[in-house]
């Protein structure tokens, strides 16, 4: 058989290590298929839906820190990426999306060529940093090796190749294919000299940090830090792992807490590594202004300043930026321990009270769910009312790369991206969501089935839309097209090969969990909360609600 351009980008996705890539089979990619299976070396995950394959990658992308890929068609199957290369955009997250296009001499012409879409390319640039689709088989190499090399200089992004399908048959001469570019970006030697210079003027210092440090693999360089400085370290959501929660340092991801805003006022130095203060919902965390000094480390100096003004900005790779800062750094004055009290005392209180929040079942739920998963295993979560009230930030996480979640504040990703994350790292690995979110991605059940993912998923069933049904009854008095029915995502789990159970109690939960953690493969967790005593935020109409508080009293 012919070497093709399929051969091409088969040899290229080989070369680079990608051992996985998601994607649904269409007559646009065909051949690119095919040339993968033949080349033995990349297994291939067959999705249900292009937008879950998506974000699939996308957690392949993070739990692993290695590219993501989702192969797609053109046309409908493109579109339908668009959403997860928006999440990936948001999340800085390496993932290759390598669509079809219809044949070279039809493109552009407009003559109804099935599934043509003479706009792609404008379409996929608004969510990816770099996209190419070559014209002749002789540029598709240079054109899979742009888009590539692109997605790993500097801040990572998502990326598409586009590829016509007659190019994919064509005759094609081997190609080179690079490695990953290594770009230093290593930090002036005058800017660690000043960053160093503010550290030791300064008394009672914070460390904010965010998702760059996991990205650039600096953990154990902020720990460093942080020891030598006694300096208290608040993370963002994306930046969870970076520094364990349970190191007698780590704050955890509260900065936006009032009680801990409060208490890091007398701060005269914020170190800021890795973030670019996303301001969150209604804006309202663009009034958490960092105190003192503020020192921000950015591999992209765009997001230097631009939610806060710096007094000082590097622009370089957070990991080199730490190991340079803990070289010159000696001799340092440690904190002020009247100052680290305060935050500690915060911390511990902040925690004490969201517990607290969760009342009596919750709490227990939190805990049952964290004794069930290895300190290595992966703890990813949808936009859901667990997640605002204590996966984002109470429920511990130990290790970079273990916490996951929609940065874009989506509703549904959470499944897709749990899939990828536990197809890239084989780690036992347990996915939160609610009801409505799920039911965005619930085909993809299929694809844990047939893949045997070690993936334990607990739906936290309200019937609707908890968050927003609770943010329509304190904003409006009343509700508004959330209530969506009782489903049964067990029989549902059940009908696609997914073992399955429905729980009404605390009890129920840690069996259920015994029995899902030791499954060959995945099980699903359908946790009916209607019957759980209800958090201090209550994500059930008032009626239900009030019904059940009677039925309990009785």
């Amino acid at each position: 058989m012919n070497y093709t351009g399929a051969d091409v980008i088969a040899e290229g996705l080989a070369a680079l290590g990608v051992e996985h890539v998601f994607g649904i089979v269409s007559i646009h990619n065909m051949p690119i298929f095919d040339a993968i299976n033949r080349l033995g070396q990349t297994q291939i995950i067959d999705v249900r839906h292009e937008q879950g394959g998506t974000h699939a990658a996308d957690g392949y992308a993070r739990a692993t820190g290695r590219m993501g890929v989702m192969i797609a068609s053109t046309g409908p199957g493109t579109t339908n990426t668009v959403t997860g290369l928006y999440e990936a955009q948001y999340a800085s997250s390496p993932v290759l999306v390598i669509t079809g296009q219809t044949e070279t001499a039809f493109y552009g012409k407009g003559l109804g060529y099935v599934h043509e879409a003479e706009n792609q390319l404008p379409m996929l640039r608004t969510v990816c940093r770099r996209v190419e689709s070559p014209r002749h088989v002789s540029q598709l190499a240079s054109a899979f090796n742009a888009v590539v090399q692109d997605m790993h200089t500097g801040r990572k992004a998502p990326g598409a190749l586009e590829i016509p399908i007659d190019l994919q048959y064509a005759e094609a001469e081997p190609a080179r294919f690079g490695p990953l570019p290594e770009c230093a970006f290593e930090p002036e030697a005058t800017a660690i000299d000043a960053v160093v210079a503010r550290i030791n003027d300064a008394r009672r210092r914070i460390i904010v940090a965010g998702g760059g440090v996991i990205a650039a693999g600096a953990g154990n360089a902020l720990q460093r830090l942080a020891e030598s400085l006694d300096a208290p370290v608040i993370t963002s959501v994306d930046g969870r792992g970076a520094l364990p929660e349970d190191h007698e340092l780590c704050i955890g991801n509260y900065y936006q807490s009032a009680g801990i805003y409060q208490a890091i006022q007398d701060a005269d130095l914020t170190l800021a590594v890795g973030t670019r203060f996303a301001v969150g919902v209604d804006g309202q965390a663009a009034r958490f202004v960092p105190p003192g000094d503020l020192v921000q480390i950015d591999i992209d100096p765009s997001v230097i300043g631009r939610t806060h003004r710096a007094d000082l900005g590097v622009t370089a790779d957070v990991r080199l930026a730490l190991d340079a800062i803990n070289q010159v750094l000696v001799d340092v004055s440690p904190n002020d321990a009247q100052f680290n009290n305060t935050v500690m005392e915060a911390r511990d209180g902040v925690r004490g009270a969201m517990r607290k929040r969760l009342g009596e079942d919750f709490s227990r739920v939190m805990d049952a769910l964290r004794s069930s998963l290895p300190r290595d295993g992966l703890f990813v979560r949808d936009q859901t009312i667990a997640a605002y009230n204590f996966g984002n930030q109470l429920f511990p996480v130990y290790e970079p790369r273990t916490s996951m979640n929609p940065a874009s504040g989506a509703i549904g990703p959470g499944f897709p991206l749990s899939i990828g994350a536990a197809i890239g790292t084989g780690r036992q690995t347990l996915c939160v969501h609610g009801d409505g979110g799920f039911m965005f991605h619930a085909t993809e059940l299929a694809t844990a089935a047939q893949y045997q993912i070690p993936l334990v998923i607990c739906v936290f069933n309200d019937s609707g839309y908890g968050v927003l049904r609770w943010l329509q009854d304190t904003r409006f008095g009343r509700i508004n097209e959330t209530d969506l029915g009782k489903m049964d995502f067990a029989r549902m789990a059940e009908s696609m090969g997914v073992p399955g159970r429905r729980v009404q109690s605390v009890a129920e939960l840690e069996a259920a969990l015994d029995s899902g953690m030791t499954a060959p493969g995945p099980y699903l967790i359908d946790i009916d909360i209607e019957h759980f005593a209800p958090m201090e935020i209550s994500v059930m109409p008032k009626k239900r609600a009030q019904q059940q508080a009677e039925d309990r009293a009785d």
